[in-house]
């Protein structure tokens, strides 16, 4: 009987163990992205410091800047295409997930809940009827700018 129990408990936890571990894997690819991506810009920067100082013409000066942000924004770019992408991939194996457990409890015996369904209709119904009741209040007026004589 306990380790019935206990077999029982676990089994109706994986859902919440799976969940955990979507959203462990995906912040550990987010934090490596970010540090990743952290690295790259602040070496890049470094790098373009270094470039700036070896150059004695305004012009070359711009051009390396234009080349630098170009550079960057490519980085940034494909590094939050990437972080969607993690975060597009959660969002399917999290839902994947959720509409399994509901499945799962839509399937429970009548025995464990058998009144159950008596509750749901009253609580919406309780729900709207409250929402009735309520008084409007109504917004208070502005009162009107005294007038003024103007000749």
């Amino acid at each position: 009987m306990y380790e019935d129990m206990i077999k029982n408990v676990k089994d109706k936890m994986q859902p919440v163990v799976e969940i955990t571990e979507v959203n462990k894997k995906a912040a550990e690819k987010l934090i490596a992205l970010q540090s990743s991506a952290l690295t790259d810009l602040f070496n890049a920067g470094l790098g373009q410091v270094k470039a700036l100082s070896e150059v004695r013409e305004p012009k070359a000066a711009v051009e390396l800047h234009v080349k630098f942000y170009k550079e960057v924004e490519a980085k940034i770019t494909d590094v939050v295409e990437q972080e969607v992408s993690t975060l597009t991939e959660a969002r399917d194996q999290l839902t994947e997930i959720f509409e399994k457990s509901v499945a799962d409890i839509a399937e429970l015996p009548n025995t464990y809940f058998p009144d159950f369904s008596k509750f749901v209709p009253t609580f919406f119904e309780s729900e709207k009827a409250e929402a009735k009741k309520a008084p409007v209040k109504a917004a208070p007026r502005k009162a009107a700018a005294p007038a003024t004589d103007a000749a």
